[in-house]
C-alpha cells in the first residue's frame, strides 16, 4: 500500500468539508452535477447542512452506460476518461442554462455544469492491472476544467469513494474563490497528484454557447458567428468557400480537400465549426482549443482563409451566414443533406433547396471511398462532384486519429 501522510481524524475531515460547503452555499453560484456513481457522495454533502437548495438545481446519476450515452448523445470511446467527463459538463451546463432564467447569472459565470466519472475498486476480484483513476469536470460560462487522478493501490472501495467526493466538492469550492485545499493534500499519498487542465474563452464565443438550445433547432432564427483569423496576416471577410466540419482534429483528408477547392474555384478556404450540435452537448473550451490549434498548424498555407464559430449546426442556418457561398461536403454528408428520409416530409426538403437556390448555395462533392454517392438530377445544379481520382481518400477517420494520438 501506497505511503501517505497521517489522515485527518473524521471530524476534522467533516469539518474541513463543511467549511468547503457552507463557502460554496455562501455564493450566488448555481450548479447542476452529472456523477456517474462514484462519488455521487458529493450530492449528499451538498445538501446535508442546509442551504442546498440556494445553490444545486439538478442533481444526475447516470449510472448505466445508456444513461450515460443518452447525457452526452453518443457512446464515448472511454466511459472514465477527460474527454467524458468534459462533455458531461457540458451537458450539465446546458441544463443548467435551461433551468436558470437570470441573465446576470450567466454574465458573472455564476451557472456551473459539474460531473465526474471514474474507475474505483471493485473488490478482490478485480483485473491485475486495472488503474483506479478519478475525472472531474466543470463548465461555466468562460471556463472548462477538467482534473484528473491516478490512484495508488490499497484502499478500500470506501476510501477512493470518499476521495473522489472531497475533489468534487473541492473543485466546486474553488471554482467559487476557495483558497484554504488541505484536505486533499492530506488525503492523497506521496506520488499521487491532481493533474488539472483548463481552456477558456473570449465573452463573444462564451455568449454564443449561453443561447437556448431552441437555436440548434429552429432554422428560422438567426445564428451568432465570431470570425477568428489563424493566419498572421489579414484574410478577406468576403467568404466565397466553406468548409464546414468538427475538425476533431483537422487531419490530411480536411487538408487535401481544402487544396482541391482552391486550386479548383481559385479562392481561399474558409473553415466553420459549429460549437453547438443537434444531438448532443456543445463542444468545450479545451476541445475547441484543440480543434483551432490543428487548423492553426496550416496558417502558413495559400489555401486557409479565416475560421468561423457559428451556432449554427444545420446547412439551413450556415445558408444564412454565408450567402453566395460553395460549401465543401463530403459524400456521406451529401447523402444525408439530399436525402427526404431525413427530413419531417417532403415539403421540407424542397423549402430548403428552394432557399439554397435563393441564397445562391453550392456545394463542391467530394466522394468517399466506399460510399455510395447518390446526387438527384433535380439538384445536380447546386452540386459539382469531385471524383475519386482527383480525390485519395485513404479512408482513415478523425476518431483513429484521436485514438493514435491519444488525445485527452
Amino acid at each position: 500500500m501506497e505511503e501517505r501522510e497521517e489522515h485527518f481524524s473524521v471530524n476534522e475531515n467533516e469539518q474541513h468539508l463543511y467549511e468547503m460547503v457552507m463557502h460554496i452555499h455562501e455564493q450566488p453560484c448555481r450548479i447542476v452535477l452529472a456523477i456517474t456513481g462514484g462519488g455521487a457522495g458529493a450530492i449528499e454533502k451538498l445538501l446535508r447542512y442546509g442551504g442546498g437548495s440556494a445553490t444545486v438545481l439538478e442533481a444526475t446519476v447516470p449510472y448505466s452506460p445508456k444513461a450515460l450515452d443518452d447525457l452526452i448523445g453518443r457512446k464515448p470511446e472511454k466511459y472514465a476518461s477527460p474527454i467524458t467527463v468534459r462533455a458531461m459538463a457540458m451537458a450539465a451546463y446546458r441544463r443548467a442554462l435551461s433551468l436558470t432564467e437570470d441573465d446576470d447569472l450567466i454574465k458573472n459565470k455564476d451557472v456551473m455544469g459539474v460531473a465526474a466519472s471514474c474507475k474505483l475498486s471493485t473488490g478482490s476480484d478485480e483485473r491485475e492491472g486495472r488503474e483506479h483513476e478519478i475525472y472531474v469536470g466543470v463548465q461555466s460560462f468562460d471556463r472548462t476544467v477538467v482534473r484528473s487522478l491516478k490512484l495508488g493501490k490499497g484502499r478500500s472501495r470506501e476510501e477512493e469513494e470518499h476521495i473522489v467526493t472531497c475533489m468534487i466538492i473541492d473543485s466546486i469550492a474553488k471554482e467559487c474563490g476557495w483558497e484554504g485545499g488541505i484536505l486533499l493534500d492530506r488525503l492523497l499519498g506521496k506520488n499521487e497528484r491532481i493533474e488539472e487542465r483548463e481552456a477558456t474563452a473570449s465573452k463573444e464565443i462564451a455568449q454564443m454557447l449561453a443561447r437556448p438550445d431552441s437555436i440548434m433547432k429552429r432554422p428560422d432564427l438567426e445564428p451568432d458567428v465570431v470570425r477568428l483569423n489563424l493566419k498572421d496576416e489579414g484574410v478577406d471577410n468576403k467568404p466565397e468557400i466553406i468548409f464546414s466540419g468538427s475538425f476533431d482534429p483537422c487531419h490530411r483528408n480536411h487538408i487535401v480537400m481544402a487544396e482541391q477547392a482552391f486550386q479548383k474555384l481559385g479562392k481561399k478556404v474558409h473553415f466553420e465549426i459549429s460549437i453547438t450540435n443537434v444531438d448532443k452537448p456543445p463542444i468545450d473550451f479545451i476541445s475547441l482549443q484543440e480543434r483551432l490549434d490543428s487548423l492553426k498548424t496550416y496558417k502558413d498555407r495559400d489555401f486557409l482563409g479565416n475560421t468561423y464559430l457559428t451556432v449554427a449546426p444545420l446547412f439551413i442556418q450556415k445558408a444564412k451566414i454565408f450567402e453566395n457561398a460553395t460549401f465543401i461536403i463530403g459524400a456521406d454528408t451529401a447523402n444525408r443533406l439530399f436525402k427526404t428520409r431525413y427530413y419531417r416530409n417532403e415539403d421540407d426538403m424542397k423549402n430548403m433547396l428552394a432557399e439554397f437556390r435563393e441564397k445562391n448555395i453550392h456545394f463542391l462533392v467530394f466522394r468517399r471511398r466506399d460510399v455510395e454517392l447518390r446526387i438527384e438530377t433535380e439538384i445536380s445544379d447546386l452540386c459539382e462532384i469531385v471524383p475519386l481520382e482527383d480525390y485519395e481518400d485513404n479512408g482513415i477517420s478523425s476518431s483513429a486519429i484521436r485514438k493514435e494520438m491519444s488525445i485527452e
